[in-house]
């Protein structure tokens, strides 16, 4: 069921990704009333409260927001493109390492495990620096590719 409401559905790319984490999602309006960003927005704290992207089920999105599957579909790769974008990683690995680890963080302090919980944000925070030393280092390497 398509929506007419033209400010939900985005249907551009862009090299810049917005950062959906920092998008206030409302309140005081229904999820059909949201914006594209709104949607996105609540989607990605969906994701991150279940754990992983997988966990969204689709046509159940699609009828809480008034829009069609497939623009659910396309949601989610566009927060997978912020995700990456924001994350430094830029493969689709990253989305579901976001969501599982902020899961796991969330758990663990929960339970009142906090050496546990620092221990793995320490350990994520590793992960990412490594990974965006890797990216640099690709950079680098298709730079002088194209010497």
């Amino acid at each position: 069921m398509p929506h007419t409401n033209s400010a939900v559905v985005d249907n551009n790319t862009t090299p810049d990704a917005p950062d959906y984490a920092t998008v206030e999602v409302p309140t005081t309006k229904p999820p059909e009333e949201f914006t594209y960003q709104e949607r996105r927005a609540d989607l990605l704290r969906q994701i991150r409260d279940l754990g992983h992207p997988s966990m969204i089920n689709q046509t159940e999105a699609a009828e809480r927001y008034d829009v069609s599957q497939s623009q659910i579909s396309k949601d989610l790769d566009r927060l997978a493109e912020s995700v990456r974008e924001h994350v430094v990683d830029r493969n689709h690995r990253a989305f579901a390492v976001d969501s599982v680890v902020r899961r796991a963080i969330q758990g663990l302090l929960a339970e009142e495990e906090y050496r546990k919980a620092a221990k793995t944000v320490i350990e994520w925070d590793d992960w990412v620096t490594e990974f965006h030393d890797l990216e640099k280092l690709h950079e680098k390497v298709r730079e002088l590719e194209q010497q």
